[in-house]
């Protein structure tokens, strides 16, 4: 049987404050690895990875450049005969590019099985499948459920039963399976199989989530995440149950990326990796001990609560470099509605024993929830302020965007406030757009925007006029050894040099 698997394009904004930088494509290279085991060999098209350096203006937005190979491309690419083709969404607003790969994927080959997996189609499978292009949506972790699915395919066996998969029927009713059992034991996967997904290109190009320390590859130390914040649509993905691997499996598996790539630093995809304070210690200790001699960095955010004084020593001396905590909001009130239920005294002391570090911290706010007011970002901005001058490193203030999936997502279609097609690009992916928006009834359109750029401004200016021999240090940093410590100097980097590359000279 032949199977193809793809990867969709980048995307880039350039306009706005917002930094999009394509990573090496995780998910597919688990599926990838997991299949192969099960004695099936497939085609990896990487239409981000085999083509980084081509951009091109999207037709859906003049800000909004895709970076990969053209459609045409994609499907060029393959197999005649293909019997089953396979695309992953991690993210929504990635979504009309897989529907465009899909489409002329069907055009080409109409009697193919389409199947699509990840976050969005998880969260939003009625949408991915309305228009009949796609056959099957695999809702959460994909491994298992996909090889059942080849399994009954490749054997003409009816697969319509299979748990953890949606589609849509003869009269075209959409279905929902019973979702699939979480794979406890995550060790057992095999590692990613990035060999056929152009990892030297990605490593070669520092397309990496985070700052560029180094020559860097991404790995997965759980899966999961026991909260429920109610902006976040993970629980659809993955549930509520948090499993991470052992020490020795992660760091097996660093061993063995180090000496095939010739890497040097680990990024952790993980949703949030710090929960359980005795595994972490025994990862960190694991790493210590091994020798390996290599840099780590957490930039998706973590939970705070495990971060003790022992906990955060432990992790310096592995070789944590960068992490990021998410407190959201300095609102106490707001933070309850959010479920993001964190004590600030804890929260704070975090802080300030990681300023004490060489681990360099970012902090993770939204503004413009449904419920925030004027007063409500009065209190955010003092906490703004208060991790400026606690020394924090970065912080990024998004404007809030109802994510499908997510708890104000179904409220927003419910009440008729959005619509559940969300065919407008914009309104994903820039969290940092200009355009007057507001889904907080007390907040006016527009001010929402000024408010995020203020808080941008007092933080960023209460950081450099207090510690201003960091800034310097940092920057030399980069000038000497083109290591990006901070994401300030990613943005530098990006408005003087990545920009002005895609746009032919013109930020």
């Amino acid at each position: 049987m032949k199977i193809a698997l793809i990867n969709h394009q980048g995307l880039k904004l350039t306009s706005g404050i917002q930094i999009q930088t394509p990573s090496p494509p995780i998910g597919l290279a688990y599926i990838g690895a997991y299949i192969k085991e099960h004695g099936y060999e497939y085609t990896a098209i990487d239409a981000c990875g085999e083509a980084l350096g081509q951009v091109v203006q999207s037709n859906d937005d003049s800000n909004l450049l895709i970076q990969g190979l053209k459609t045409e491309e994609i499907v060029g690419r393959i197999p005649e005969g293909v019997d089953v083709v396979g695309l992953t969404s991690l993210f929504s607003h990635s979504w009309f590019l897989v529907r465009e790969i899909v489409a002329s994927v069907r055009q080409k080959f109409p009697d193919v099985l389409i199947v699509v997996g990840g976050e969005h189609p998880t969260a939003a499978s009625d949408m991915v499948l309305r228009d009949h292009l796609v056959d099957v949506a695999i809702l959460g972790e994909g491994e298992e459920t996909f090889v059942e699915l080849l399994d009954s395919y490749s054997l003409n066996k009816d697969y319509h039963n299979i748990e953890g998969i949606s589609y849509l029927d003869a009269e075209g009713k959409h279905i929902v399976n019973s979702k699939r059992k979480r794979v406890k034991k995550i060790d057992d996967f095999p590692y990613p199989d990035w060999e056929q997904w152009s990892i030297s290109e990605y490593i070669d190009y520092g397309q990496v989530t985070g700052v560029n320390l180094g020559r860097a590859i991404p790995i997965l130390g759980s899966r999961g995440c026991p909260y429920e914040c109610t902006f976040c649509s993970n629980k659809e993905m993955w549930t509520k149950r948090y499993i991470m691997r052992s020490g020795k499996g992660i760091v097996d598996e660093m061993r063995y990326m180090k000496e095939k790539y010739n890497v040097s630093v680990f990024n952790f995809m993980d949703s949030t990796f710090i929960i359980n304070k005795n595994k972490i210690i025994g990862f960190c200790e694991e790493l210590i001990h091994s020798g390996l001699n290599v840099e780590y960095q957490l930039p998706a955010g973590t939970r705070s609560e495990a971060l003790t004084d022992k906990v955060i020593s432990l992790l310096e001396q592995s070789g944590l470099r960068n992490i990021g905590l998410a407190p959201e909001s300095g609102s106490e009130d707001i933070r309850n509605i959010v479920k993001k239920k964190i004590n600030y005294k804890d929260f704070i002391n975090t802080v300030k024993v990681l300023n004490r570090s060489k681990i360099t911290l970012s902090c993770f706010i939204v503004i413009g929830f449904p419920e925030d007011s004027y007063s409500t970002l009065k209190d955010t901005l003092r906490l703004v302020r208060r991790l400026a001058m606690l020394g924090v490193d970065d912080i990024t203030v998004s404007q809030f965007t109802p994510y499908p999936g997510s708890t104000y997502y179904n409220q927003l279609v419910l009440s008729g406030e959005i619509d559940d097609k969300y065919d407008n690009v914009k309104n994903i992916i820039s969290f940092y757009s200009s355009e007057p928006r507001s889904y907080a009834g007390n907040i006016k359109d527009g001010d929402l925007y000024k408010s995020m750029i203020r808080m941008y401004l007092e933080f960023y200016i209460l950081s450099f006029l207090i510690r201003p021999w960091r800034v310097v240090y940092n920057f030399y940093d980069y000038i000497r050894s083109g290591r990006e410590n901070t994401k300030y100097i990613k943005f530098v980097t990006e408005m003087l040099f990545t920009r002005r590359r895609f746009t032919g000279g013109s930020a």
